[in-house]
């Protein structure tokens, strides 16, 4: 009832807002032409934000589609230099990087993806320069030389495609200038030591030819969190001839991740006429860090307050991980495990072009988008998060932490092709087709405590490793979309239009090895599928602009995210064929919004409110004592809210600029009868035991529980100011806050299970900038999250922790969650030429 009545009051205000605004700003609207004037001249007032949320170039204040956008100054004021700080700005996003995988989860508005499985695509997709980057590896490529950043909230399927659900993350890299220029940026951070370079250097070669070409650097000397590690005797029992080894286990890295990062783009603009332009931009990124769980570690701990496998590893709210290395001999049996000499390690190289040959004539416009990503990830990292027991040469059964090392490859071509109509009539048309063809290769070595071994073993690579993994899974998509746009009147317009996908999937997974102790629980094998999946997502908008600087809009919403196969899983003895199947997620539902300019270009105000009804949301589900995952469709999930943004920049002041915006998320299952029991879960806190749809096993129903990364409400602000000081020099000062109500860390936590529980937070960022008059000179201080909060993103129970599911006297689990960065201070500086 209370959500209900939230969400009248929401759907009121707006109404009433929009009703009431409109006499008392009319004669507003001739007040706009001289606003670009006014602010060039330094008097305040808002500028104009152009977008590409619909493929094309528009004014934000005139689309019907909620939307955060980033420009690429308050990037670099506010020091945003990848994915995951995007969230300060849009606070109904958490993103959160992971250990294995896809290697994150991208949440939007309460829709949160797994990320256990490398098969299993983001709900909220990522588009660079009009090309579609797969999975949560996107996290690795850094934000640098960039236009800006759009976040688009909801279903964004007709001019995105599949995998959109939730909304879409577009990002616009810079473009050559017409005149030579160029830029360094030069950045130290304290707590990581990290010193950083950017640059670019841009202009014309000819008179339709230009460049331009950028680059980053940085390296962690130092580290965001703590590695707390010690040296160890590791024993190994041989079960080929019962021997017992010995082997040294050094301690870790003193701190995690230990970043490093070198990232370059060139772009190539030729424009021959006035109405045709071909662009082609390509990038490569080498990126290193200490560990791909390097942010994970054990924070809650319900049994004496000390993880269950190691009493002396920290098990608190704070920035201190565990990541233990391998032994140097055991290590160097194996490529995988050997690749930084046994030290956990995440390398990640991707080559990334996008192409785009754009024509515009007087009643047509036309583009053709060809892409091409490789993405190359080898890793390997501890995942049960503890020190290991450090032993006695003597001792077995030393618990050295579950390392699990991959080598991960994708490569995907696809192309776009889309005509726009620009016809002078009442009645235009878009219309267009999108091609791609996708290949995942996947191996998977995994070393389970206790230390077995194997020297009876054919293949010497699997020595030391308890089950190896192998999977690959090929795609095709085949799409075609259309558009029709009416205007009905010169203020009102309706748009209609439906993409169409056929897609494709051959999978394979298979383990070709499993030592010999675990044989009869992980044995060797393969399973596979090939798949089809046909979608048709249609939408439907009407558009009023009720005034020049006022729009009200309503929509009508479908989308689809793909199914697939899981290639990443572990292949166990009751595991049947399609139980590594899963079935796409779709959506439809309505949204509406209001889009305001007010008081002199002096106030833009934002409202949208939204309804949206998912079937077979996908889930991941851990289980802890077997470090088996299953990728499941819960049956029905709603989300419902509204947002509400609004940014102030007063001619009086010119220089100040204020906004801030607050979310209310309504999201909760709406049919999830058989999903599973997490650790210890008791008959009173709704685990059953019974026949399900999938057999006689322990579950419990979800119905009416919130799902993970959905904070009630959200909301930020930020003020900032900009004056001259005297001497061609100006100050500017910029203090940003967010705030988040608490929410689940893991989809299947119902109520009852509090430790499963991010609480509320406020944090904090600021900025302060000394500059030239001209720009031709900029230092700054930037700290971010300086409030230092310890904020979990997503968390599952520890493996090999906590027993008794379904039982009234079961041990609860430990519970292990990826966290965000501690408080980093940094300074930079900035010149141009």
């Amino acid at each position: 009832m209370r959500s209900k009545i939230v969400s009248a009051r929401l759907w009121g205000g707006l109404i009433l807002a929009s009703t009431a605004m409109t006499p008392a700003f009319a004669q507003q609207a001739d007040d706009a032409s001289h606003n670009d004037e006014e602010i060039s001249r330094g008097r305040g007032g808002l500028e104009e934000i152009i977008v590409t949320a619909r493929k094309r170039e528009e004014n934000l204040q005139n689309i019907p589609v909620a939307a955060q956008i980033v420009s690429s100054e308050t990037l670099a004021e506010r020091g945003i230099k990848s994915i995951e700080n995007l969230s300060a700005m849009a606070p109904q996003l958490i993103v959160a990087r992971t250990g294995a995988g896809s290697g994150a989860s991208i949440a939007l508005r309460g829709i949160t993806p797994p990320n256990t499985s490398i098969s299993v695509e983001q709900s909220v997709a990522t588009v660079i320069d009009g090309i579609y980057l797969s999975g949560g590896s996107v996290l690795n490529e850094g934000l640098f030389d960039l236009a800006q950043v759009e976040v688009l909230k909801g279903p964004q399927s007709l001019f995105y495609g599949k995998n959109t659900t939730a909304g879409v993350i577009s990002i616009t890299t810079a473009n050559p200038t017409r005149e030579l220029e160029g830029m360094v940026r030069l950045g130290y951070e304290f707590r990581a030591l990290n010193p950083s370079v950017e640059a670019f250097v841009s202009g014309p070669i000819t008179d339709t030819l230009g460049f331009r070409l950028a680059g980053s650097f940085s390296k962690q000397y130092g580290g965001l969190f703590r590695n707390d590690t010690s040296e160890a005797i590791v024993s190994t029992y041989d079960s080929a001839t019962g021997d017992v080894t010995d082997h040294v286990r050094p301690a870790g890295d003193k701190y995690m991740t230990g970043e490093r990062s070198a990232l370059v783009r060139g772009t190539l603009q030729w424009e021959p006429t006035n109405n045709l332009t071909a662009r082609v931009k390509m990038t490569y990124t080498d990126y290193h860090d200490g560990s791909p769980a390097g942010n994970t570690k054990i924070f809650s701990c319900p049994v004496g307050g000390v993880p269950q496998n190691d009493p002396t590893t920290n098990c608190s709210r704070d920035f201190r991980v565990s990541q233990d290395p391998l032994p140097a001999d055991i290590a160097a049996t194996n490529p995988l495990f050997n690749r930084h000499g046994g030290k956990t390690y995440q390398d990640y190289r991707s080559l990334n072009i996008a192409g785009s040959i754009e024509y515009d004539a007087d009643k047509f416009s036309l583009s053709l988008m060809p892409g091409f990503i490789r993405w190359k990830k080898d890793f390997m990292g501890d995942y049960d998060y503890t020190n290991g027991f450090p032993n006695e040469p003597d001792s077995l059964g030393s618990q050295i932490g579950n390392h699990t090392a991959d080598r991960q490859r994708l490569t995907a071509a696809s192309v776009e092709a889309r005509l726009q109509t620009s016809l002078g009539g009442p009645i235009n048309f878009m219309v267009g087709g999108y091609y791609q063809h996708q290949r995942i290769d996947f191996k998977e070595d995994v070393f389970f405590p206790n230390g077995p071994s194997n020297s009876a073993v054919t293949n010497p690579e699997w020595q030391y490793v308890t089950v190896a993994k192998l999977g690959r899974s090929t795609g095709e998509t085949l799409a075609a979309f259309g558009q029709v746009l009416v205007d009905i009147t010169s203020t009102l317009n309706f748009t209609a239009g439906a993409r169409y996908t056929h897609e494709t999937k051959d999978s394979t997974f298979r383990q070709p090895y499993s030592h010999p102790f675990y044989a009869s629980t992980f044995p060797t094998g393969q399973i596979g599928a090939e798949q089809t999946f046909n979608n048709v997502s249609p939408e439907a908008t009407l558009s009023w602009r009720v005034l020049p600087n006022i729009t009200v809009y309503g929509s009508y919403r479908t989308g689809y995210k793909s199914g697939g196969y899981s290639i990443s899983g572990l292949l166990a003895a009751n595991t049947k064929a399609s139980d590594a199947a899963f079935g796409p997620e779709k959506v439809k539902g309505f949204e509406g919004g209001i889009k305001s300019v007010l008081f002199d270009n002096q106030l833009r105000l934002n409202g949208d409110l939204f309804w949206y009804d998912y079937k077979g949301v996908q889930v991941d589900f851990f289980v802890a004592d077997t470090l088996q995952y299953f990728t499941l469709n819960a049956a029905g999930m709603r989300t419902r809210g509204g947002e509400l943004a609004a940014e102030f920049a007063p001619r009086a002041l010119p220089g100040f600029t204020a906004a801030a915006s607050i979310g209310y998320t309504d999201a909760q299952y709406r049919s999830f009868p058989f999903a599973p029991c997490i650790v210890a879960q008791s008959p009173t806190q709704g685990c059953l035991f019974g026949p399900t749809n999938d057999g006689t096993r322990n579950y419990q129903d979800l119905r009416g529980e919130r799902p993970a990364s959905a904070p009630e409400w959200t909301a930020t602000a930020n003020l900032g100011y900009e004056s001259d000081i005297g001497n061609d020099r100006r100050l500017g000062l910029n203090i940003s806050g967010r705030y988040s109500g608490s929410y689940k860390t893991y989809a299947f936590a119902n109520r009852f299970a509090e430790r499963f529980t991010q609480k509320s937070f406020i944090a904090l960022d600021a900025s302060l900038r000394l500059m030239a008059q001209d720009d031709s000179w900029e230092v700054a201080l930037i700290g971010k999250n300086l409030t230092n909060r310890f904020i979990v993103t997503q968390a599952v129970d520890a493996p090999f922790t906590g027993s008794g599911t379904g039982t009234s006297n079961g041990i609860q689990s430990d519970v292990d969650g990826s966290i965000s960065d501690p408080r980093t201070v940094s300074v930079q500086a900035v010149f141009r030429f």
